[in-house]
């Protein structure tokens, strides 16, 4: 729900899970804010102890005391019983009622009724250490400080909210000044400002949310972090627009899989965490100088491998990064089964669709919980002839050139010119990298991006046709559908312009 829903003092956001008594924040559990918002949501209805416990512990067992303890904590919340206030009524042998009455506002229409100046919402604490992020840390730093307006860009996993979060602690001169925006489970554009509003500390009095929100912000010296926008690029990049010309003070972090391409951005790309040469032998010792095998051992170890890395293991280890393209979201996923596999049984199935379902934190975003899930929230992102386009760039599996990769991408329905489009759509949102070599542009899929996209276009495809690639660091033979310019096409490195 992105509705706002008024009753008595109190005003429910819960779409951004907030709850406000006269504009001044409620803190409620997590389980006590599912069960108000079914219960306003039905309000009227009588939910049982059944339907309760199935909307604040879904997929878990537990006593119906539990739903009482929830219950008695968010009626001492509300102030229910106080001057003869009722908003939840029990109902003997079936369950619980809102019988409060109730206003529902359109998000676009909403303000909350009493402007005062509130704490800014804090920051998300900071890890205890980053591994390889020390530079990255005092570069961007530097470039907040001076230009003002910065949006780090990487593809998913990458470590741009990890270090988003680290640099706004760092910026010390900002330490009471500082609100965070997680945009990762907002649904519509339309929340932005209510979100922004309410995490700088301001309850707005009008109807004109964005003309208090900037004359709030006109003379103050803040640093607002916009944590994952990629998916509401519209929405942030217009609220931001406002911001850099009427906020002159303010310090805007913006963290998203591509640029918002407006006025006074300034784009730090976020490069992988640094990974061994492939250079022959390596021992043990100089492969723990990398922070990418450092965060693999340290993920293993607790995945349940307790041997410390061997001389024989080394290059094993460090070939893993280098495939997983130091991405410390995919090497924290696929050392977490060493323990399991043993390290070379993780090499072995590294390009396995397996690796890209292995799980990891039951507490990650959703989005964070597998490399599948991770790749899907960027490709749903996608226009459908993106995605066509990134499916069949599948069948390279080294470095490929602009007209290599139009070659394959274009047919009758998808024109060379849509073709390049496509391409430069999926650099731009950090789906396709882009490498200079001896001053020739080459573009290459990350290893998991690409067995992603060979799955997908096999899932979508019940042809035998083939199209077989072979030019330098290149062979592959998958499925394709729908083919580029014939039933089977046969591609030689001779017949691509590099």
């Amino acid at each position: 729900m992105s509705d706002i829903f008024v009753f008595g003092p109190f005003r429910l956001y819960p779409q951004a899970r907030v709850l406000q008594r006269e504009g001044v924040d409620v803190p409620l559990g997590s389980r006590a804010f599912d069960m108000l918002v079914a219960m306003v949501d039905r309000a009227g209805d009588v939910l049982s102890h059944r339907d309760l416990m199935s909307i604040a512990w879904p997929d878990l067992v537990v006593e119906d005391s539990n739903v009482r303890v929830q219950m008695a904590n968010l009626r001492r919340k509300l102030g229910c019983g106080i001057a003869g206030v009722r908003y939840i009524a029990s109902i003997a042998g079936r369950g619980y009622c809102f019988v409060a009455p109730l206003q529902c506002i359109p998000a676009e229409r909403s303000a909350t009724p009493v402007r005062r100046i509130g704490v800014p919402r804090p920051l998300p604490p900071p890890l205890e250490r980053a591994l390889g992020r020390g530079e990255q840390i005092i570069e961007l730093s530097a470039m907040l400080t001076s230009r003002g307006f910065v949006s780090v860009v990487g593809p998913g996993g990458v470590g741009k909210t990890t270090l988003a979060v680290l640099v706004a602690h760092a910026m010390h001169q900002y330490a009471n000044a500082t609100c965070f925006v997680d945009l990762g489970t907002v649904e519509h554009g339309v929340m932005v400002l209510d979100l922004v509003i309410a995490a700088v500390g301001l309850h707005v009095t009008g109807s004109d949310r964005l003309e208090e929100l900037l004359n709030f912000l006109s003379e103050r010296r803040m640093l607002i972090v916009l944590d994952n926008c990629e998916h509401l690029i519209e929405a942030v990049a217009a609220l931001v627009e406002q911001l850099v010309t009427h906020a002159p003070y303010t310090r805007l972090l913006i963290t998203s899989r591509e640029a918002l391409r407006v006025h006074g951005e300034s784009v730090y790309l976020l490069r992988p965490l640094g990974s061994p040469p492939h250079t022959g032998r390596l021992t043990a010792r100089q492969a723990l100088a990398w922070p990418a095998v450092q965060l693999f051992m340290e993920r293993a170890l607790e995945g349940g491998y307790h041997p410390p890395l061997s001389n024989e293991h080394a290059a094993v280890v460090a070939g893993i990064c280098r495939r997983l393209d130091g991405n410390p979201l995919a090497i924290e996923l696929v050392a977490s089964r060493v323990g399991r596999y043993g390290i070379q049984g993780v090499a072995d199935l590294l390009g396995n669709q397996l690796a890209l379902r292995w799980r990891g934190r039951r507490d990650a975003a959703p989005r964070h919980r597998t490399v599948e899930a991770m790749l899907d929230w960027s490709c749903n992102l996608l226009p459908a002839r993106d995605r066509l386009v990134l499916y069949r760039l599948s069948v390279f599996t080294g470095e490929f050139s602009l007209d290599a990769a139009v070659a394959v991408a274009a047919d009758d329905l998808c024109t060379t010119a849509e073709a390049a489009e496509s391409i430069g759509d999926l650099i731009d949102k950090s789906l396709v990298t882009v490498n200079t070599v001896g001053g020739r542009t080459r573009l290459r899929l990350l290893d998991t991006t690409r067995t992603y996209a060979a799955m997908r276009l096999a899932e979508t495809t019940n042809l035998a046709d083939t199209v077989t690639v072979e030019a330098p660091l290149m062979i592959a033979t998958r499925p394709l559908l729908p083919l580029p310019r014939a039933a089977a096409v046969t591609v030689m490195a001779t017949e691509l312009p590099c």
